[in-house]
C-alpha cells in the first residue's frame, strides 16, 4: 500500500479496500454492548508500578545506564528455578537475596538487581524519539511454539537463528531488525514484539514477506516508533517454530547526564517497593507473613479450562460464514468430548464477552478517549487468556465497523 494510503487508513479515512470512507458512530446493531462502564478499566489497565532508575556497578552495563523496570523486590529463589524435579530444599540465601527483577543481563537471561546497584531517576520533561535508542542483540536462537523452554534439535526444520544473522540497520528515518532466514524462506505467519517488563504484546505483524538480498532471504521487524525497554521479537512460522530475538532498547545517552545528580533523590518516587513471594514450584510461601500483601497473583481465566480450549472456543465463536453467530457446542464436542451442551454455552458466554469488550475499546478510540495503540493492551489485561492474533483481528473489525 502506498506511504499516503497507509497514512490515510490509520487516520479512518481509507477502509481495507482504498474507498474513501468518514467517520461516524458504532451502531448498536453493528456491535456488542458490554454494558459495564469503561473508565475504570482504562485505569487499572496495569495495575504494577513501574519506575525509572539508573543502574551502576554492574560488569555488562556501564554506570548511568537507564533502565524501566517494575518497582517490586523478588527474591532470587523466584527466578533461579532452583527446584529440582525431586523439589529439593532451596538454599536460605536464595530466598533472603531480593532486589529489582532486570529481564535481561545482557546475555538475555534474567537477574536479581540489588537495591544498592539502582539510583532513582528523578522525573524529567524531555521527550526523546525511539530513533535515538541504540539496540542492542543479546541473544538469538529458535523454539518451538508448543514447548518454547525444550532447547531446539540441531535439524530444526528452519534452522537454528545465530547472532551473526540477526543485524540493525538505521538512519536518520527508519530503524529495523534485518533477520537473515536459514534457507528457502519458510511462510511466515506473523513476528511479534513482546515488552518483557510489563508482558504485554507491543507490536504485531502479520504474514510478513521475505526478500532476497544478495542471495540471502532477508526478513525485516519495523522498529522506529518502538520504545526503551527489554523486548523479544518472535519471528514465528507456520510450521510451529520462531525465531527468539531478545534485545535492549537503550535510552540514549543524553540521559547520562541527569546520573551524576540523581543520588541525592530518595528511593522511589511514590511508593517504595516491597517483596510479594509469589506461590511456585520450591518455594515455601509459609515462611512468609502475607497479611500486609494484597497483591494477588491471578490465574489467566476464572473458569477452570485450559487458555488452549478457551482459544479453541474464541475461534469457534468469532467464526464468520455459515457459523456466523452460531452456538459452538458441536463444533467444540467433537475436540473436547468431556464438554457438554451447558458448558460450551458457559464459555461460548465468557468469548462473547470478551469480544464485545473489544469493540467497546473500539467506539472509545472514535471518542478519542483512547488510542488505537491502546486496544489491544487494554483487551489484553482484562482477558490475558486470550490469543493475540484473536485481538488483532477483533481489533481491525472494531476499528472498521467503527469507521463504517
Amino acid at each position: 500500500m502506498p506511504k499516503n494510503k497507509r497514512a490515510a487508513y490509520r487516520t479512518g479515512y481509507l477502509n481495507y479496500f482504498g474507498k474513501k470512507i468518514r467517520k461516524k458512530r458504532i451502531k448498536q446493531e453493528d456491535l456488542l454492548r458490554f454494558g459495564k462502564s469503561m473508565s475504570t478499566e482504562a485505569q487499572a489497565m496495569d495495575s504494577k508500578n513501574y519506575q525509572l532508575f539508573f543502574v551502576k556497578d554492574l560488569a555488562d552495563f556501564p554506570d548511568g545506564t537507564l533502565f524501566e523496570l517494575e518497582n517490586q523486590l523478588y527474591s532470587h529463589a523466584q527466578i533461579s528455578k532452583a527446584a529440582n524435579e525431586k523439589r529439593q530444599e532451596i538454599a536460605d540465601w536464595e530466598y533472603e537475596t531480593k532486589g529489582y527483577l532486570l529481564p535481561d543481563r545482557g546475555d538475555g537471561a534474567q537477574a536479581i538487581l540489588a537495591e544498592e546497584k539502582v539510583i532513582v531517576c528523578a522525573p524529567f520533561s524531555q521527550n526523546f524519539s525511539p530513533l535515538k535508542g541504540r539496540i542492542q542483540i543479546t541473544k538469538t536462537t529458535t523454539k518451538s511454539l508448543r514447548f518454547p523452554d525444550a532447547p531446539a534439535p540441531s535439524n530444526v526444520p528452519v534452522g537454528i537463528l545465530t547472532r551473526n544473522q540477526v543485524s540493525v540497520f538505521q538512519n536518520i528515518h527508519f530503524q529495523r531488525l534485518l533477520i537473515e532466514l536459514n534457507s528457502e524462506p519458510f511462510e511466515i505467519e506473523q513476528i511479534s514484539v513482546l515488552n518483557k517488563v510489563k508482558g504485554l504484546e507491543t507490536e504485531c505483524y502479520y504474514a510478513p514477506n521475505p526478500k532476497k538480498e544478495n542471495g540471502k532471504w532477508i526478513i525485516s521487524c519495523e522498529f522506529s516508533h518502538i520504545m526503551f525497554g527489554f523486548y523479544e521479537v518472535q519471528v514465528q512460522f507456520t510450521n510451529g517454530w520462531y525465531y527468539s530475538i531478545d534485545l535492549i532498547k537503550h535510552f540514549p545517552e543524553e540521559v547520562k547526564e541527569k546520573y551524576p545528580f540523581s543520588d541525592q533523590f530518595s528511593a522511589i518516587s511514590g511508593q517504595r517497593a516491597v517483596f510479594t513471594p509469589i506461590p511456585e514450584i520450591g518455594f515455601d510461601v509459609s515462611k512468609y507473613d502475607l497479611s500486609n500483601h494484597s497483591n494477588a497473583v491471578m490465574s489467566t481465566n476464572e473458569l477452570g479450562f485450559s487458555d488452549e480450549l478457551l482459544n479453541d472456543a474464541m475461534e469457534l465463536s468469532i467464526e464468520w460464514g455459515e457459523n456466523y453467530r452460531k452456538p459452538i457446542y458441536e463444533r467444540l464436542h467433537k475436540k473436547y468430548p468431556e464438554i457438554n451442551a451447558e458448558t460450551a454455552e458457559k464459555i461460548q458466554k465468557h468469548c462473547r464477552e470478551a469480544e464485545s469488550y473489544i469493540y467497546a475499546l473500539g467506539e472509545r478510540e472514535l471518542n478519542s478517549e483512547i488510542s488505537e495503540a491502546d486496544i489491544v493492551p487494554l483487551a489484553q489485561r482484562k482477558y490475558p487468556w486470550v490469543k493475540a492474533k484473536h485481538w488483532y483481528r477483533l481489533k481491525n473489525i472494531a476499528m472498521f465497523y467503527a469507521r463504517k
